[in-house]
């Protein structure tokens, strides 16, 4: 079990530092965190002179320019970036677009049809090495988003992205002299600098002439449209680009390579033939040739006529019968999804699984059935914690209520207190809370904890920014599980859209073997709440 943990902690390092970034990994404090960067010795040899470094052997197309030339290189970093990605995508080029033999350019001005994406601070927040990801084109980067993310280097949530931009904006400063001059940003010929000037708003209307940063990052933007460039504003600040589009300016929000996942449903219903099922029925197991190019752990409706099987396709490919009666600490799936999603949970060789659904399908009783059943009754966790993001439907933080902090997380956990009410008495629910058996706790306490023997619930998982949620899966060590539930129609953190954040992670982990994700459509909470659940999808404005 210790190397599949192993395995599995490098697969998540990988996605967590970006999707397809080609970086190392160090000890760092007793950490392992992204090399991004070069060696000094690295440093030196290709920019002229110094000896090359026996753990950093010459890479190919970097042979020492001469001295005091100075050549663009980029930092090890190999963007990825998909070739289904239509440009101007603001998270990808196109790639026919794309040219590997160019050279950054490095004038300052615009070059044939490059853009220039001007990104403020929420993009960063939500993926700390953003300014990579555009391919050929042009990233400025506003001064005032610099002292934004000083601001934010020690918030427990958004902490780790700040300080890991900042890091990787200062090994370019240590590399290229200046952050203010175009700088490499990835291997497509893509730039990206610090944006010092341009902060004349007189191209702005008057009533967004403000003084607050957001106009201050808005006036750049518009500054350099009006100096001739083709603009884009990115932000996942969804009134910044609404003020940028009344001043002119193009604005878009930042979408993730891969992060629509919402086909993503882990399950499958196939018709095969009769004497199939009843062989999986006989044995137990059975080789599907339609299963093979499915990802691990999708739960499978097996129907042929009258004749119907619940299956899952384990990582050996083999297709394994579901027990549609299997029972979690006194809970029954009652429908083809909850049955299949009881049977992930039970299963202790999956670390991580992901619950997605509308409101009143059943993800949190389910989660919090199978962890009690875990510690309870098999014996295989100590506790229950479960992890709760502080964003109340009005907006209200934590601070302003009154109380201890048990007091004031009593909003939050009253929604699991109810959950576990449909499968315990009141009485015994206090009980396991007060022989702390169970905890509900802010996200906000999991900063620096390794959480061992353990079954952890994130919950409302929706309103947690990508690289806040890959922080949180670190923090699980040895004999632990997580549990993810959410609703992306249900977000309450603005800075979160609906196609990344928790959808960006279960695209990413799809297929691992430590991994599962089901998606649960059918309301089981009572008639009302079916009646109402669709309504909560926001249709899209038809314009046509």
């Amino acid at each position: 079990m210790r190397s599949d943990a192993k395995a599995f902690t490098a697969h998540l390092l990988r996605r967590r530092t970006s999707d397809g970034l080609a970086v190392g990994f160090v000890r760092r404090g007793g950490a392992t965190v992204p090399a991004v960067g070069t060696c000094r010795q690295r440093r030196r040899r290709e920019l002229g002179g110094g000896e090359p470094c026996a753990r950093c052997p010459p890479r190919p197309g970097h042979d020492p320019p001469p001295q005091g030339r100075h050549r663009p290189t980029v930092l090890g970093i190999a963007s990825l970036h998909r070739a289904t990605d239509p440009d101007p995508d603001p998270a990808s080029a196109s790639a026919s677009e794309r040219n590997p033999e160019r050279e950054a350019d490095v004038s300052g001005t615009p070059v044939d049809d490059r853009r220039t994406y001007v990104l403020d601070t929420s993009v960063l927040l939500s993926d700390p090495m953003a300014f990579s990801r555009f391919g050929r084109h042009d990233v400025i980067l506003p001064v005032v988003v610099l002292d934004e993310l000083e601001g934010k280097r020690h918030h427990p949530e958004l902490g780790w992205a700040a300080r890991t931009t900042l890091r990787a904006l200062e090994e370019m400063r240590l590399h290229y002299g200046d952050l203010q001059n175009p700088m490499a940003a990835n291997e497509d010929g893509g730039t990206v600098r610090v944006e010092l000037n341009h902060r004349d708003l007189s191209h702005l209307p008057e009533s967004l002439q403000g003084i607050s940063n957001d106009h201050r990052i808005l006036g750049v933007a518009s500054s350099l449209a009006a100096a001739g460039f083709a603009v884009t504003l990115v932000s996942k600040d969804l009134p910044l680009r609404l003020r940028a589009s009344m001043a002119g300016v193009g604005a878009d929000d930042y979408h993730p390579a891969g992060g629509n996942s919402d086909h993503l449903t882990g399950f499958e219903s196939l018709t095969v033939d009769g004497n199939l099922i009843d062989d999986l029925y006989r044995d137990g197991i059975v080789d599907l040739d339609e299963a093979r190019d499915l990802p691990c752990h999708t739960g499978l409706a097996l129907t042929n006529g009258s004749q119907s099987v619940l299956a899952r396709v384990h990582p050996d490919k083999r297709v394994r019968r579901v027990d549609a009666d299997l029972e979690l600490f006194g809970v029954r799936g009652r429908n083809a999804e909850q049955k299949l999603a009881l049977d992930l949970l039970a299963d202790p060789t999956i670390g991580v699984v992901s619950l997605g659904g509308p409101a009143g399908t059943g993800k949190s009783v389910l989660a919090l059935a199978a962890g009690l059943e875990s510690v309870v009754e098999r014996r295989q966790h100590r506790r229950v914690v479960v992890f709760r993001p502080l964003f109340a439907v009005g907006g209200q933080d934590l601070g302003y209520l009154p109380g201890s902090e048990q007091e004031k997380m009593s909003p939050w956990s009253a929604a699991v207190v109810d959950a576990l009410e449909a499968v315990a008495e009141r009485h015994m629910v206090e009980e396991l809370i007060d022989e702390g058996i169970l905890e509900t706790l802010p996200l906000t306490h999991i900063r620096g904890r390794t959480l061992t023997d353990t079954w952890v619930v994130i919950d409302e998982a929706q309103n947690l920014e990508r690289s806040v949620l890959l922080t949180a899966l670190s923090r699980i060590g040895p004999n632990s599980r997580v549990v993810l539930t959410h609703d992306v129609a249900q977000r309450d953190n603005l800075r979160v859209g609906r196609h990344d954040g928790v959808l960006t992670v279960v695209n990413d982990l799809q297929g691992h073997p430590l991994f599962a994700h089901m998606s649960l459509t059918r309301s089981e909470r009572s008639p009302v709440a079916g009646l109402v659940t669709g309504l909560l999808e926001t249709e899209p404005l038809s314009l046509g």
